[in-house]
C-alpha cells in the first residue's frame, strides 16, 4: 500500500513526459523554422520599401507609383541579404522526465539571432535622386533628414553611422523621414551601405508620391 504513494510522489517531483516535442538529430523539433546559424553574414540589401500607416497599429507597404499624404507615411525599411553561420545549437540530454525542460526546448530559436559576428556599419548613405528641397538636390544625401534607432533613443541617419560602432545586430534598418519633399513630389532615393570588412552595397527603391 505504501508503494503508490511513494510513486505519486516520485512522478509529481520528477514530472511527467508527453509528445509535445519530437527529437531530430540536432535536438528538438518543435516546428520551428530551419535553424541555419546563430550569425548572419550581410551579402547585399535585399529590398528597400517604403511604409504608410494603416489606423493606430499596423502599416502597408507601398507599391511603386503609389500616392500618400506626408501624415500618413510611416517609414523606410532597408532589408539586408543574409546568409546564416557558426550554428551552435545546445546539445541536450538524450532522455528528460522534467516538465519545464521539455517546454525550455520547445522555444524556437530565430537564425541570426546573435546578429553579425565581425560586420560593423561603417557609414550608410540615404541618397535623393529628385530634387527634395533647396538644401537637398538630386544625387546628394538626405540622411539630416532620416532618423533611426541608436539605444533606444531617435537620432539623425548621419548620427548613427557616426557613434554605431558595434556589430550589426539586426537584419534590417528602419529610418523614419522628417519632412514632405518641397520642390518634387516623387520621392525615390538610393541607399549605400558601407560595413567594415570593405563591403559596399547599393540599391535603389521604386518611386512613390508623398504629398503635403
Amino acid at each position: 500500500m505504501k508503494s503508490k504513494p511513494l510513486l505519486l510522489t516520485l512522478l509529481l517531483a520528477i514530472g511527467f513526459s508527453f509528445p509535445n516535442c519530437h527529437r531530430g538529430d540536432d535536438g528538438f523539433d518543435c516546428n520551428c523554422s530551419p535553424f541555419e546559424g546563430d550569425y548572419f553574414d550581410v551579402k547585399g540589401i535585399l529590398e528597400i520599401v517604403n511604409y504608410k500607416e494603416r489606423g493606430t497599429c499596423c502599416a502597408d507597404a507601398l507599391k511603386e507609383n503609389d500616392t500618400v499624404r506626408f501624415s500618413d507615411y510611416d517609414f523606410l525599411s532597408i532589408k539586408f541579404d543574409v546568409d546564416y553561420h557558426s550554428s551552435n545549437l545546445l546539445r541536450r540530454r538524450t532522455w528528460d522526465f522534467s516538465l519545464i525542460n521539455e517546454a525550455l526546448a520547445c522555444s524556437c530559436l530565430t537564425s541570426g539571432w546573435l546578429g553579425s559576428k565581425e560586420e560593423q556599419l561603417d557609414s550608410i548613405s540615404i541618397i535623393t535622386l529628385n530634387d527634395f528641397d533647396a538644401e537637398h538636390l538630386a544625387n546628394q544625401s538626405i540622411n539630416d533628414l532620416m532618423q533611426t534607432y541608436l539605444d533606444e533613443k531617435r537620432v539623425s541617419v548621419n548620427e548613427f553611422s557616426a557613434q554605431n560602432m558595434s556589430p550589426l545586430q539586426y537584419e534590417s534598418l528602419t529610418a523614419y523621414l522628417m519632412k514632405a519633399p518641397a520642390l518634387n513630389k516623387e520621392f525615390k532615393i538610393k541607399v549605400q551601405l558601407y560595413l567594415s570588412t570593405g563591403e559596399t552595397y547599393e540599391a535603389e527603391t521604386v518611386p512613390i508620391f508623398i504629398e503635403q
